[in-house]
């Protein structure tokens, strides 16, 4: 559990955010100040799982920011990002990685 935890608490600190605790502890979600509603798992495959991306899109609905799920295998240094396709397009389009494309729905 101690490595779950240390994974959250990076990925939180790499997006500008300090883990909050339990859901509910002050109003405050695990993600704190991240722009992203984000579900952290750790998986030996190193390979998201649908229950765990369905889990993730609930509570960015909840939260009202995109969501963002983030792998890590055992013992894995670098973790491994998904969120919805036209979130990245966005992403990408704002930091002109990208010309102005249409972004679907």
């Amino acid at each position: 559990m101690t490595a779950w935890k240390d994974l959250e608490r990076r990925v939180c600190r790499a997006l500008g955010a300090e883990r909050a605790g339990p859901r509910g502890r002050q109003g405050a979600d695990d993600d704190g100040a991240s722009p992203f509603s984000v579900e952290t798992k750790r998986s030996k495959r190193k390979v998201p799982e649908g229950r765990w991306i369905e889990q993730a899109r609930r509570q960015g609905r909840a939260d009202g920011r995109p969501w963002l799920l983030v792998v890590a295998g055992h013992n894995g240094p670098r973790p491994v990002a998904v969120l919805d396709f036209w979130v990245l397009v966005e992403l990408a389009q704002r930091a002109g990685m990208l010309d102005e494309v249409e972004v679907g729905a």
